[in-house]
């Protein structure tokens, strides 16, 4: 609902809402929704964020929903522009756009998937944020991706133990005490969730690059300090993969925070503490050109 001349949701609307309904002279309009409308809104009620606050600056967002198109994703995207106004939401359906309900800063908001195009259009030339909505733990596995490109290739069956390269999992460990580490100290500088936000969107960027950090594909995972992975990436490639996503979670955190240089430097001197302390099992695996990169 709209009060003057802003635009009210959620629990704020409601309150404002019940004011109103005290005082003499009011006006209601009431709007009706098509019924397949509200199926899927109540369908979009058991969704949770996936990804938050990514930003075309650093995500392409038509390549995001080739992505997702990929994945016969479910779900909704919230859309906002560069100061964070709700421009719309995008509902998706087995990865296909179906639905647009879109908020302007004027008029009444609507729905019309004529619109979706254009939509996607202006989100990408003029920027914006987007939070991705879906159920966790549905996209479809990484197996059934490959097999649509490769004929007679062994698909290893689900809970069946990946063979790992001789040394990865001391490699998986040394990366998750860096990613631990550094976590503890941004959010110690800054605030809770700070680092977590940085990597992810980071790994996001990456993934073009290093397949298994697709987010989708559900083979990397970092959480509560934790490493999950379910891939086949040599430990090489997994090592790259990593470091070239902090370096960029790093930038990220710099630009974030342009006046606190301490963020910086503490954490560069952390890594410089780290590769010194780990340099024979760094040397003895070959890593240690990786790690130092992360320190130019």
């Amino acid at each position: 609902m709209e009060e003057g001349s802003e635009r009210v949701i959620g629990q704020t609307a409601v309150r404002t809402l019940l004011d109103f309904s005290e005082q003499k002279d009011g006006v209601i309009s009431i709007y009706r929704l098509l019924p397949e409308q509200v199926i899927l809104l109540a369908n979009s009620l058991s969704h949770e964020v996936l990804f938050k606050d990514l930003s075309t600056q650093f995500v392409h967002f038509e390549q995001f929903l080739m992505r997702l198109k990929e994945e016969k994703h479910t779900g909704f995207i919230e859309v906002m522009g560069k100061d964070h106004h709700p421009m719309g939401v995008l509902f998706i359906e087995g990865g296909e756009p179906i639905e647009m309900f879109t908020t302007p800063k004027t008029g009444p908001s609507v729905f019309g998937r004529m619109s979706i195009p254009i939509f996607i259009e202006n989100a990408a030339k003029h920027g914006a944020f987007f939070n991705v909505y879906g159920k966790r733990g549905t996209p479809p596995p990484i197996q059934e991706i490959v097999s649509d490109k490769k004929e007679n290739v062994p698909v290893q069956e689900e809970g069946a133990p990946v063979e790992r390269e001789e040394g990865f999992n001391e490699i998986l460990s040394l990366f998750q005490e860096l990613l631990s580490t550094a976590e503890r100290l941004v959010n110690s500088l800054s605030s809770w969730g700070t680092f977590k936000r940085a990597f992810k969107k980071s790994l996001i960027e990456k993934s073009e690059e290093f397949g298994f950090l697709d987010p989708f594909a559900g083979e990397f995972e970092y959480e509560n300090g934790t490493i999950q992975f379910t891939g086949e990436a040599g430990k090489e490639e997994f090592a790259r993969g990593i470091a070239e996503s902090f370096r960029c979670a790093l930038s990220r955190l710099e630009g974030e925070f342009p006046k606190e240089k301490m963020v910086s430097l503490k954490l560069k001197a952390g890594i410089e503490s780290f590769i010194e302390h780990h340099r024979e099992t760094l040397k003895r695996h070959n890593m240690e050109e990786i790690l130092s990169t992360l320190l130019k």
